[in-house]
This record gives structure tokens, sequence and C-alpha cells, in this order.
């Protein structure tokens, strides 16, 4: 038989009547509908994901970019564009305040940069060799991560305002005074303690995981070599955490416009002038301003000056750590 002239009609049928398909055909059909429930699973897991993006950080700082030129009349709800919120914004904050603020949050970062990270990488490393009293070191680290906010703060400011004090006196007679007055000008050192410990939590964390991610081979070769702990941690453990670091480098310029350092937790809406930073100033303005509409375009005017100044100050950071940081090779 000509097998070019061969018909549905040719193909034999069961004794149902049904004519069976190729297994081919059964296989492809299977593929199809597994990859559409894929899909389907996929879209539906992915969906919320894209919707909080597009609601809470597109449409949020759009809304906000626009604001910035707007001047809402709240009696009438008419708006109009205009510059001058950038303007008032500082009549506003005036320039000793301003000042201040700037140097509280640059000096917090400093501090965070040159204290934190490089206690933080160590603690990590001493942690990650099971060195004696690594797990005391590990809860009293990762404590702040697990306890409340408030609890932490209450406890630290009992500890340093009631109990330090009377050990001090007990022991030495020393008077001790209230280090988180701001008269005893105590108060940001205080502060800014007690940030850096409670920051210490992430950090370590994933530290500690990218180090206990270097192979134990690589490990034992170094030290065949002759290599001491102290190699061992700057020629391996740390460039092979470089990439981990990074990203609390960079991400730490952005936070030196919106870390409050917990000041809120410790004086709440009364935070003196001397020990403000940008982050608590911008926190307490937005609370302040529930319901009156007509602050908002200032203050988005004013996030919109931190962010061109955090923007270039972020891919500067970025270049010099891919230009000078260590390499995994």
């Amino acid at each position: 038989m000509d097998e070019s002239r061969i018909t549905k009609a040719d193909i034999p049928v069961t004794e149902d009547g049904v004519q069976p398909s190729s297994s081919g055909g059964d296989k492809r059909e299977f593929h199809l509908k597994g990859s559409q429930k894929d899909m389907i699973f996929y879209v539906c897991m992915i969906a919320g994901a894209v919707i909080q993006f597009a609601v809470c950080y597109v449409w949020v700082n759009v809304s906000s970019f626009i604001m910035a030129f707007q001047n809402i009349n709240v009696a009438t709800g008419d708006i109009s564009w205009t510059f001058g919120n950038f303007g008032d914004i500082f009549v506003e904050l005036s320039w000793p305040n301003f000042w201040t603020m700037t140097k509280n949050s640059v000096l917090a970062w400093l501090l965070s940069l040159v204290v934190s990270i490089p206690l933080g990488l160590l603690f990590s490393y001493y942690i990650y060799k099971k060195m004696p009293g690594s797990i005391f070191f590990r809860a009293v680290l990762f404590m702040p991560s697990i306890v409340s906010a408030i609890v932490m703060v209450t406890m630290f400011r009992y500890f340093v305002t009631s109990a330090m004090p009377d050990l001090m006196n007990d022991l030495f007679g020393v008077s001790m005074p209230n280090v988180l007055d701001p008269a005893t000008g105590h108060a940001f050192g205080t502060v800014m303690f007690y940030s850096i410990w409670v920051g210490f939590g992430t950090s370590v964390l994933m530290y500690s995981n990218g180090m206990s991610g270097i192979d134990p081979e690589l490990v034992d070769a170094v030290h065949i070599d002759g290599a001491n702990g102290i190699r061992e941690f700057w020629h391996i453990s740390l460039p092979l955490v470089f990439p981990t670091l990074s990203v609390f480098l960079i991400t730490g310029v952005a936070s030196i416009f919106v870390n409050q350092i917990n000041l809120y937790s410790f004086y709440g809406g009364t935070a003196h002038a001397s020990v403000q930073t940008f982050g608590y100033y911008l926190y307490m303005a937005t609370k302040q301003a529930d319901g009156d509409y007509g602050s908002y375009p200032r203050l988005a005017a004013f996030g919109l000056i931190l962010t061109a100044v955090a923007i270039p100050l972020t891919l500067f950071v970025r270049w010099l750590l891919e230009k000078f940081g260590p390499s995994e090779d």
C-alpha cells in the first residue's frame, strides 16, 4: 500500500471503536499540560511579590518624587507646582540643626564602618573556628536579634542609668553620671555603642555562614604551607566572604540618611537636637505630619535631596570595592 495515501480510516481500531494514538502524541500532550501547570504555579507564587514591589516601592517612590514639586493647599485641596519646597525645608531645619544632623549621621556611619564591620568579621571568624567561648559570643551577639527591641532598650537603659552607677559607687566610690542625658555629653556615644552591639547579629550570621562554606581542603592546604590563623583569615576567609561584606558596605552608604540609631526607642519624640540624625528627623517629621498633607511635599523634597547625594556616593563606594577589593583567586 502506498504510505502517502493512508487515511484516518485505514488506521486499525480497537474493539471499543477507539483509534489508538501514538505514544509521542501522549508525551507531547502531557508535557504541554505539565508546562501550563508549572506556569500557573509560578505566576501564583510571583504575583504577590510583584504586586508588593509595584505598590510599596515603585508607586510610593514615584508619588514621593512627584510630591516634592507640589504645593498642597490643605483648606481647598488645590495643588500647584513649585520648586520652593527644596528651599523651605532648609529654612524649617535651620543651619545649626542641619549641620548637627549631618555630623551625627556621618559619624554614625563611620563608627559602624570602622568598629562594627571589623569586629563583626573577627567575631565571625572566632565563631567559625569554634574557639573557646564561641557559643557564649554567639548567644550574646544574637540576643538583640531575638529579643524585642523595646525590651533590649529597657534593659540597657536600666543597666547604664541604675545598675552600673550603683556598682561603680559601691566598688570604687565613684559617682557615675546619667550617660543617656545629653547634658553630660555622653548620650550620643552611649546610643552608638548600643546600636553597634545590636547590629552585630545579622552581620555575624552572614559572615559566619559564608566562612562555613569554605572548602576544608583549602584550609588544610594553607596550614600545610605553614600559614597561621591570621594569614588564613586575611588570605582565605576574608576574600571568600568579601562579596557578602561588599553588600553591607554598599548598602551602608544609603543608611547614612535613614539610620536613626535607635533614638526613638530611647527618647521617643523628645530626643535632644544634639543627638539627632537624618533618620530620626525624617521619622519624627513624618509621624508628626500624620494627616497634615501640607507638610509632605517638603519632606518629599528633603528625601529627594538626600537621595541625590546618596546615589553617587553609593556608586563611588561600589567602584572602589570592585577595583581595590580582594579577589577570590
